[in-house]
């Protein structure tokens, strides 16, 4: 009997974006770290960006359900 682990070759793909996603976020920080004023944001660019995309689907799937009915 097989069992699931974490370590799985299905799962690999995964530590692959993990890694892809600490070394990017790595090099961001490295980079607003030396050169800070490129990387203002204001108050109401961070709303848009932290909560545009999940209003933006929540609106696409409410259309989908209405449309469906």
């Amino acid at each position: 009997m097989h069992t699931k682990t974490l370590f799985d070759k299905a799962n690999l793909k995964y530590f692959f974006i993990w890694g892809i996603s600490f070394l990017l976020s790595g090099l961001l920080k490295l980079f607003g770290y030396f050169i800070p004023n490129v990387l203002i944001i204001n108050n109401f660019l961070l709303l848009l960006l932290v909560f545009g995309p999940s209003l933006l689907v929540t609106m696409i799937l409410v259309f989908n359900k209405f449309s469906n009915s």
